[in-house]
């Protein structure tokens, strides 16, 4: 590779990952989650950041958890329908003790609501 060329091809790199560290959008990582991993993993975390592809642990850690989550899509749809199911029931078994729990009408306040 020319010298030039060299040049070019470590420039479009820095670009890249100038580009993936400054994200803006929904893709854009704000959240910060503290986690304590064993040694293997640290270890396997660390070798994604000497391979260069990672600029930092955190990044690593970030697209190990991504690529996770996308490995278990399936799971958490089943988790996510049963969050919702049980969150109808909540509102149901409300509504329930709502009703149950209203005090009783007087005779008078039934005489009012019939005319």
């Amino acid at each position: 590779m020319s010298e030039s060329k060299g040049r070019q091809h470590r420039r479009r790199h820095r670009e890249r990952q100038r580009q993936h560290r400054h994200r803006r959008g929904p893709g854009k990582r704000n959240n910060v989650v503290m986690v304590r991993v064993d040694e293997e993993n640290l270890s396997r975390i660390d070798e994604l950041v000497a391979s260069g592809q990672f600029n930092s642990r955190s990044e690593a850690t970030a697209f190990l958890i991504g690529e996770g989550v996308n490995a278990k899509q399936e799971m958490f749809d089943k988790i996510a329908e049963k969050i919702s199911q049980i969150q109808n029931l909540r509102t149901e078994l409300g509504e329930m003790i709502a009703e149950d729990t209203k005090p009783p009408e007087t005779a008078e306040q039934s005489n009012d609501n019939a005319q």
